[in-house]
């Protein structure tokens, strides 16, 4: 099926093969035609002796310019326009292209001077070749930028579309003329820079010969938390960050120790250095919020003391108990075990776009939102695509399933801005089951009737996207045939 898709693609950019490939064929085909339409008449003619010398010298003179001039085109569609149209892969970039362009005219030019009008062009090369040298001396900079530009395309060190670094200037490449290349910078400014200035300096291509690049985010921790805790905290945030490569693996090391702290660098890898300070920002983001819940200290470099709390994850009974009560599945517990579970609850708190908890994953605790919104998400067998399913609002609660089962997570639940969530474990339970056993069943009863509700929805949700595909491929197919 891949295969089909590829070859349908491949006739769609063919038929949007830019014009000037096709008027150049065109104009070569008109001209070789007129030319030997021109040789047809003239052989007529002398056949059937007519016309006279002055009509047969004049009728040669057309057929050679005709000739020439389809020739040219020819020419121009073979060495510029097939290669630029054709060989995206090995593009003729158009500084070459321009540059190939003139020598075919003036060679058709020099040769329809020496052919038709019979000048002797040895005394003009001469003379030609005393001016170049002039030219040469009083233009060396202007030559320079030229055969660099013509090096720069030839070796592809800098392409249009690429991010490059010339000594302090650093930019996405716009154009490689015969004279600069110009950059446009992150701040939208454009900067010229003459191309002996690339040939002269060091470049730094940050997308040709590979994409990949690499974000290096330095990040230090309190000696009270342990490095394997810190490096499991940094890798999940790695994992939950769509823009980051799963490969190559991100990395974590310990680099060194200080008077007050432990420093790590974090490395990922992302596709396209245009992202690295959106990615690094988004992680720095990410690394605040996980170590704030994952209570990992990101200590100041100064040796005062502190006086200041820690910060306090524990809720207050009255909250925990006023929200317990509002949970179906719990409301039937009596008053000393409502007190129980709300000892052990803890507050944590989640930034936009950060994956609280991941389909497929182990857990042993709920989620209970108190502010904020999230999006539930499940994972299609048959595509392996998360598929949107609910939005979660303040009220509601998730991973009831992996708190009473220990089962791994049936969905996966995204932030959608700062959210906060009142988290259970599994432990608060478990004196509760072994006081009163018919407290399980109840749960059971309830938990069941909760995960039909939830397959029922993932199907709607998924059919209701196929039909949604189903009709976006119908317009495209309807527009592209011009079918009403």
């Amino acid at each position: 099926m891949a295969k089909d898709n590829t070859t349908f693609q491949q006739l769609v950019d063919l038929a949007q093969t830019p014009k000037k490939l096709h008027s150049s064929l065109l104009f070569a085909f008109f001209f070789f035609l007129f030319s030997f339409g021109v040789r047809s008449v003239l052989g007529y003619l002398k056949a059937r002796g007519i016309g006279s010398d002055v009509v047969f010298h004049t009728g040669d003179k057309a057929f050679i310019l005709f000739m020439t001039i389809g020739v040219v085109f020819a020419l121009r569609w073979l060495m510029a326009d097939a290669p630029f149209s054709f060989l995206r892969k090995y593009t003729v970039a158009p500084l070459i292209r321009t540059i190939s362009t003139l020598l075919i005219y003036f060679g058709a030019i020099f040769f329809l001077l020496h052919r038709l009008l019979g000048i002797n062009l040895t005394p003009l090369l001469t003379t030609s070749a005393v001016l170049t040298g002039v030219l040469i001396l009083s233009l060396q900079d202007t030559i320079k930028n030229l055969f660099t530009g013509l090096w720069i395309n030839m070796e592809r060190i800098v392409a249009k579309g690429d991010w490059v670094k010339v000594g302090d200037k650093e930019g996405k490449v716009m154009e490689v003329t015969w004279r600069t290349t110009r950059l446009l910078t992150r701040d939208n400014d454009y900067i010229y820079l003459p191309n002996r200035i690339l040939a002269e300096g060091i470049i730094e291509n940050y997308t040709f010969p590979s994409p990949l690049h690499v974000v290096d985010i330095d990040i230090a921790a309190s000696y009270k938390d342990p490095p394997n805790i810190v490096s499991s905290a940094l890798l999940d945030i790695a994992l939950g960050t769509p823009s980051v490569l799963a490969n190559p693996k991100p990395e974590v090391w310990l680099t060194h120790f200080s008077d007050f702290s432990v420093s790590y660098r974090f490395r990922v890898y992302i596709s396209d250095y245009r992202d690295m300070f959106d990615v690094k920002s988004e992680l720095n983001r990410k690394i605040w919020y996980a170590f704030r819940r994952k209570g990992i200290e990101i200590p100041l470099p100064t040796r005062v003391l502190y006086h200041h709390k820690p910060v306090d994850t524990q809720v207050p009974q009255t909250t925990v108990l006023a929200s317990l009560k509002n949970i179906d599945f719990l409301s039937f517990l009596s008053e000393e075990a409502m007190k129980d579970v709300a000892a052990s609850a803890t507050l944590e708190t989640f930034g936009d776009g950060e994956v609280m908890v991941r389909q497929g994953e182990q857990g042993t605790t709920c989620y209970f939102i108190q502010s904020g919104t999230a999006d539930v998400l499940a994972r299609e067998a048959s595509t392996g695509k998360d598929v949107y399913i609910a939005s979660l609002k303040q009220g509601a609660f998730f991973g009831e399933m992996s708190l009473f089962t220990g089962e791994p997570r049936r969905a996966t639940v995204v932030a959608k801005e700062d959210t906060v969530c009142l988290v259970i474990g599994s432990a608060a339970f478990k004196k509760i089951f072994v006081e009163n056993p018919n407290v399980a069943e109840k749960l059971s009863s309830i938990l069941a009737k909760r995960a039909t509700e939830l397959k029922e929805a993932t199907a709607k949700s998924i059919s209701q996207a196929e039909d949604a595909a189903q009709k976006k491929i119908l317009h495209k197919i309807k527009s592209f045939f011009n079918i009403n």
